[in-house]
């Protein structure tokens, strides 16, 4: 039987200036995003871009237009808080990804909450 739980899926953390997984879901757990938290610790303005990534064939996909589902221009020290409603963005198969990159190395936060099964 499934266990259900909800948690903080991903410990505050900075994103990078290219596009990497952020999230990366592991084998036998379905993952189910409920928030996603921004912050622009930056002194100047970044742009953030977030992708919801499939595997590919079992291995980490590629980020790209047809996944992309957040883009912004975030201004000095503001905070964006995205909320999906139940059941979240689902991620069901091992390497399923959430991407990210933003202007800046180390300048921008995020941090995931949601429900995991295993």
């Amino acid at each position: 039987m499934a266990t259900f739980s909800y948690s903080r899926l991903l410990e505050i953390r900075t994103i990078a200036a290219s596009v990497g997984a952020v999230f990366t879901n592991p084998a036998s757990q379905i993952t189910y995003i409920r928030n996603i938290i921004l912050h622009n610790a930056n002194t100047a303005t970044e742009v953030v871009t977030l992708w919801n990534v499939p595997d590919n064939g079992g291995a980490v996909g590629t980020a790209g237009d047809t996944n992309r589902f957040f883009k912004k221009v975030m201004a000095v020290d503001e905070t964006v808080i995205l909320e999906f409603p139940a059941p979240g963005i689902v991620l069901e198969n091992k390497n399923d990804t959430i991407q990210a990159d933003c202007d800046t190395a180390s300048k921008v936060t995020i941090q995931m909450y949601g429900g995991k099964e295993v």
